[in-house]
């Protein structure tokens, strides 16, 4: 049987056949241009009858249990959805966002970005999408007065209107002691590269972020990818089915350690194409 319709029996057996089943499952996000998809496969349980124990009574306890776990949990969740939000709307440049003086609280800063987002979107009818995080100043030119002050990065797609961004965040937002700084499309700004870059810092950022601050903005324009769903026997027909699909787009793919990801003890694979 051909890989490409293998999963049609397999969803059929998934529906009717009654028990305990083991499956593989592929979730396929396809990013709207026809050469950017994800795909992510993992192991898969179904149960096609309900069972005649009592379901658990539990509620948890918002602030209890396993903090980093929590944390690296969010992290997991903000890059997810950033780097969606990156390849569907397709960004190809960099916004950065810096005050001549020292900010250090983010609850001010929070404030900040919201008022600047506000504007942006009135001044533009909401046209502009971007995705937003915070930063720390880190680096070693950074001096000594600003090391820990927050700054932020900005992912847009396309020629931006500079001068109405410097205004709103110079004038606006910053009391006239704002810069933006503009990162013009290239090869390397590519809607791939720009998500690794602002998802780089999530894991750190979520890690100094109270539970009522923000460390990352995604404008509420910007389209989800398409999601499909199938189901396979084994790890290999599914990564078959995969590939194949892949091929058949046209889309660029490999088994590289930079280009894909694997788990064995939990099941789990990882390959974008584009």
């Amino acid at each position: 049987m051909h890989s490409l319709d293998c999963f049609r029996d397999n969803q059929a057996e998934a529906l009717n056949k009654d028990g305990h089943q083991n499956w593989y499952r592929l979730v396929l996000h396809d990013f709207h241009d026809g050469k950017q998809f994800e795909g992510m496969i993992h192991k898969y349980e179904t149960w096609s009858q309900p069972s005649d124990e009592p379901m658990p009574n539990f509620h948890g306890v918002r602030g209890e249990g396993d903090i980093e776990k929590n944390r690296e949990r969010a992290a997991r969740r903000a890059k997810k959805k950033i780097r969606h939000a990156c390849k569907s709307a397709q960004f190809d440049r960099m916004l950065t966002l810096t005050t001549r003086d020292a900010i250090f609280e983010r609850e001010e800063f929070q404030k900040m970005i919201e008022k600047f987002t506000r504007l942006v979107r009135k001044a533009t009818g909401d046209e502009m999408h971007y995705v937003l995080t915070v930063e720390k100043h880190d680096s070693i030119k950074t001096s000594e007065a600003k090391r820990g002050s927050l700054h932020a990065h900005v992912a847009v797609r396309g020629r931006q209107d500079y001068k109405l961004l410097q205004s709103i965040w110079n004038c606006r937002v910053c009391g006239g002691r704002g810069f933006v700084r503009v990162s013009n499309g290239t090869k390397k700004m590519n809607p791939g590269s720009i998500a690794s870059y602002i998802s780089k810092y999530i894991s750190k950022s979520i890690s100094d972020v109270a539970a009522n601050k923000k460390s990352y903005w995604i404008s509420q324009n910007i389209a989800a990818p398409i999601r499909t769903i199938k189901l396979f026997r084994t790890l290999q027909e599914a990564i078959a089915w995969l590939t194949a699909f892949y091929d058949e787009k046209g889309a660029a793919w490999g088994f590289d350690r930079w280009r894909c990801w694997q788990d064995t003890d939990l099941g789990v694979f990882w390959l974008p194409a584009g």
